[in-house]
């Protein structure tokens, strides 16, 4: 099985709906369980958050496009986007204690990504466009 898929979304938070929805026909479309699922979007999810949130600071004109694969043992997507490159697999996981002691909100959506999806790669293609791919081992 080769199950393919893509979107394109502008970068607003609005549409981050619009890609869970997606992403949950294409899952359920390929015989994914519930659990996994829920993994695979929740990560998406967040993953398109920090690039609406922090790489285009709320603005909405730019476009952020997903590709989905469905392969025999993972399911892969693919997320491009322009604008300063980053990569998540820099960051460094939070000290919990000292992350409660002091109240802090947010800032858990790569360690959340990491946790859910079984591999996290980064590339930064052309001069100005960012390649991240969450893959999830289905096995």
């Amino acid at each position: 099985m080769n199950n393919k898929g893509e979107i394109v979304v502008k970068s607003s938070t609005k549409n981050l709906a619009i890609i869970r929805d997606y992403l949950e026909k294409e899952l359920n479309k390929d015989g994914i369980g519930q659990s996994i699922s829920n993994q695979i979007i929740l990560a998406v999810d967040e993953a398109c958050t920090n690039i609406i949130k922090h790489t285009y600071k709320f603005e909405d004109k730019y476009d952020i496009k997903l590709n989905f694969q469905k392969l025999p043992e993972k399911f892969v997507i693919n997320i491009k986007y322009e604008g300063v490159p980053f990569n998540p697999n820099d960051v460094e996981a939070p000290n919990m204690k000292e992350y409660f002691a002091k109240y802090k909100v947010g800032g858990l959506g790569i360690p959340l990504i990491k946790t859910f999806m079984s591999k996290i790669e980064y590339s930064r293609i052309k001069p100005n466009t960012n390649s991240l791919t969450l893959i999830k081992e289905l096995s």
